[in-house]
């Protein structure tokens, strides 16, 4: 069994630790073929938050051993469910969120014996000594937290991930260090709650200045996701001195409604969360915010989801992750009473899209005829002519032309596609 294929669902983290179990079986000498068909070997790594993702995992894995494919499952899923996964979703081997770093061994002990098993040791943060970039990369994630302590009533992540825990910032900066030498030049800095971070020495916002003084080609760095409850005054004011940290945060509101953000356990109020987001807006020169929001939580009222519109409205958002509230297995919230029917989510969520839609659109109008720095990701598929990027703020935008993605450019914004800029490049 040396050829596999990685099939990863989820998050971030779920891709940057895709990334590095690649790595560390090309480094033991596995071939990764680019479709399942010719792998011998599926991974799967996998995502607990929503119950569709869970299915679509499941039925992949269920999928490849009908295939006679080995099949291991990581992730969320897999800490989650465990020796269960053996059954449900036929997998061969589930190794747990903290267990990657034994990944080799386990493949090397089930091709001898052929015995399944689930493995969901405490190995700590899976991290590689070195780390290969792709030829053509311009971009990397970076983990510098795992797992998180705020236990929220609706999430599943502590009990997957684990509790906190932060890598040392000499460590990271050292992994900073050598995707920058390979042509890195975006980082974006992974953990379950980033400005918890804490190594003993050096808290979030002493990382970032850290990151920023240090390197020498980095010239964007990012991080996800904050929690509106830890941030800081003083992450907020380097972000805002900074010439490299993107001026984007994602600040998740969840909800508007006091009562509901109290059954959620998210430790703050409507009230402290509006103050936070207009002082960001204040101290940070054209910063973007970003949020989640769940609609539909067990005894949301109507009166509690029109909070979460004044919210919006207030607010205004530059872009939104919408959700309809999905019972968890293991989470408190799974147990609670009043759990608002599927028609009733579904109506409030398409009001709450309609209304971040619309401030969105606000927003955008204000960058026509501004002058941005622009990042080309890649080449635009749908809309021929045109390259796609991201401005210093994070928005996505259509550039016309053909740009080499990773590449550095400035121009003007002449219009606006739905809630895409266009911006035309500077001669």
């Amino acid at each position: 069994m040396r050829t596999f294929y990685i099939k990863t669902f989820g998050c971030q983290m779920n891709e940057l630790d895709s990334e590095l179990i690649r790595q560390k079986l090309l480094n033991e000498g596995y071939i990764e073929v680019e479709n399942e068909k010719n792998a011998e070997i599926i991974l799967i790594n996998t995502c607990s938050v929503r119950k569709k993702a869970e299915e679509k995992a499941i039925h992949y894995s269920r999928e490849m051993k009908n295939k006679k494919k080995t099949v291991v499952m990581l992730g969320c899923l897999a800490q989650h469910k465990r020796e269960e996964l053996l059954k449900i979703a036929k997998a061969d081997i589930v190794i747990g969120t903290k267990s990657y770093e034994k990944i080799i061994d386990i493949l090397l002990d089930f091709e001898r014996k052929q015995t399944k098993r689930a493995i969901c040791e405490d190995l700590g943060i899976f991290q590689l000594k070195s780390r290969k970039v792709k030829e053509g990369e311009f971009s990397a994630y970076v983990n510098i937290q795992h797992g998180c302590d705020n236990f929220c009533t609706f999430c599943v992540v502590p009990y997957t991930r684990g509790r906190e825990v932060s890598r040392k910032a000499s460590d990271i900066l050292e992994e900073i260090k050598q995707l920058e030498e390979q042509g890195i030049v975006e980082i974006i800095l992974l953990g379950q709650n980033v400005d918890s971070y804490f190594d003993g020495k050096y808290d979030f916002s002493d990382l970032l200045k850290l990151i920023e003084d240090e390197t020498k080609y980095i010239r964007r760095i990012k991080f996800t996701s904050p929690n509106p409850r830890d941030i800081t005054m003083k992450v907020i004011k380097t972000i805002a001195q900074s010439e490299k940290i993107v001026r984007w945060i994602h600040l998740p509101l969840q909800a508007g409604s006091n009562k509901i953000l109290k059954r959620m356990n998210r430790g703050y109020t409507k009230e402290e969360y509006i103050y936070q987001a207009l002082t960001i807006r204040d101290i940070i020169k054209d910063v973007s915010i970003t949020t989640d929001i769940i609609v539909g939580f067990p005894s949301e009222t109507e009166e509690d989801f029109e909070e979460t519109i004044d919210v919006v409205r207030t607010v205004k958002y530059d872009g939104a992750y919408m959700f309809k509230y999905s019972p968890r297995e293991g989470t408190p919230a799974s147990l609670f009473k009043e759990q608002i029917d599927n028609e009733t989510k579904g109506r409030r969520l398409r009001k709450l899209i309609d209304e971040v839609n619309s401030v969105i659109s606000e927003r955008r109008k204000l960058m026509i005829n501004k002058e941005y720095e622009v990042l080309v990701e890649s080449y635009n598929s749908k809309d021929l002519g045109y390259s796609l990027g991201k401005t210093f703020n994070n928005i996505s935008v259509l550039i016309k032309g053909f740009f080499k993605p990773g590449t550095f450019l400035k121009g003007i914004v002449k219009d606006i596609k739905g809630h895409t800029p266009i911006i035309e490049i500077r001669n």
